[in-house]
């Protein structure tokens, strides 16, 4: 390793990786450093979602902004991406269906704020909702085309190969534990699996650390504000081919979305939803799986890696998506996965923003969802801000 980087990335997820791709690609050089053993792999946010393609329906410009920019924008570049660089997606679409006359209202203040944001949507009956998934039950929904569905370990070992083949280097199990400030750059100390360090200067630090962000941000600025509440979310499966008459037709299928209240204030949630999975067609090209996912359930957690421990009992799941999936028996389902997210207590929106202690250091905080549909934008946000281009 040289002595002297230009641009060090902190985090191989999605995103980091997508910023490596971005920099690297313009001719920058980029070294990344992942504290996890693999570094394509997308250990923690990247491969433990549902792997929605988001429209961009759930942010309102006032508070979550930039989640709503980059939503929509990441919306595009995504299903561009995964179309030119063979990554398994589809463009399924999404039902947000509502069941009690009640939420008429609220689809209502949803389809005009993804009409704020520019999210093609059509508010239809329960009849037209029947049409495009048969077994489910509804009053009315939103459908929005947008949505979809793709590989997410896919995605981030693409990005991985494709920001490796301009020359970025990437350095596994590898964790940031200093960073000082020098007139010529920043002073950044690297420990290894072994527990050996090195120490060398890089021109520029970009902070893609995920549910560490906030710690790297404190390693620059030990006053930063950015304070990462892990939040812990379980999904459970069923398989399609065991119940045909169960099977989704091709789409994701969400509840009217909902308000709940936390340690840290309110927040708004999209509920527990149903979502196909993928797996290669006869011809080869991405074709809807043998599994439905269905989560997330999400509360507090102990730690940022609280990933064992006892799962909530299949009724809890069921229970949330009876209403508009009524077909679905508790034996059904069996586990899935546990996901942690990278949400920030003290803000509901991304942050990307160089630190204001030390603008060498940009800072990509509360990257939680839609994380991964807003990547490719995020990345690109991040190139103009560093690169002013």
């Amino acid at each position: 390793m040289s002595d002297e980087i230009g641009l060090t990335v902190v985090g191989a997820g999605v995103v980091g990786c997508a910023v490596a791709r971005e920099l690297a690609q313009a001719g920058e050089d980029v070294l990344v450093l992942e504290r996890n053993p693999g570094v394509s792999q997308g250990e923690n946010q990247s491969s433990r979602n549902s792997g929605v393609i988001h429209s961009g329906l759930y942010y309102d410009q006032a508070t979550r902004p930039l989640k709503a920019a980059m939503c929509v924008q990441g919306n595009r570049l995504l299903h561009q991406f995964c179309a030119e660089h063979q990554v398994p997606a589809l463009a399924c679409g999404k039902l947000v269906v509502a069941t009690r006359p009640e939420h008429h209202e609220i689809l209502a203040l949803y389809e005009q704020r993804a009409r704020e944001n520019g999210v093609p949507v059509e508010l239809i009956d329960g009849e037209r909702a029947r049409q495009m998934e048969p077994q489910v039950a509804c009053l009315e929904a939103l459908h929005l085309p947008s949505a979809g569905v793709v590989d997410a370990a896919a995605l981030v070992h693409r990005l991985y190969a494709l920001a490796s083949g301009h020359g970025a280097q990437f350095m596994a199990q590898t964790k940031l534990t200093a960073a000082r400030p020098t007139p010529e750059g920043l002073e950044l100390t690297i420990t290894y699996r072994d527990g050996a360090s090195d120490t060398f200067l890089s021109k520029r630090l970009i902070n893609c650390a995920g549910l560490y962000a906030d710690e790297v941000a404190r390693l620059v600025d030990p006053g930063s504000p950015h304070v990462v509440d892990p939040t812990r979310s379980e999904a459970v499966k069923f398989y399609r081919s065991k119940r045909p008459e169960l099977g989704l037709k091709s789409m994701n299928i969400y509840p009217t979305p909902s308000v709940i209240k936390t340690d840290h204030g309110t927040h708004f949630t999209v509920g527990v939803h149903l979502t196909p999975t993928l797996e290669p067609g006869p011809d080869g090209e991405p074709a809807l799986g043998s599994e439905v996912t269905i989560g997330p359930l999400g509360h507090g957690c102990r730690h940022k890696e609280d990933y064992g421990g006892d799962y909530p009992p299949m009724d809890q799941f069921h229970s949330r998506v009876a209403p508009f999936f009524p077909g679905l028996r508790v034996e059904d389902l069996q586990p899935h996965q546990v996901g942690i997210q990278a949400r920030l207590a003290n803000s509901p929106d991304f942050v990307v923003e160089f630190s204001p202690a030390e603008p060498r250091c940009l800072n990509l905080a509360g990257i939680d969802s839609p994380g991964l549909t807003s990547s490719l934008a995020l990345a690109r946000r991040a190139k103009k801000m560093l690169l002013n281009a």
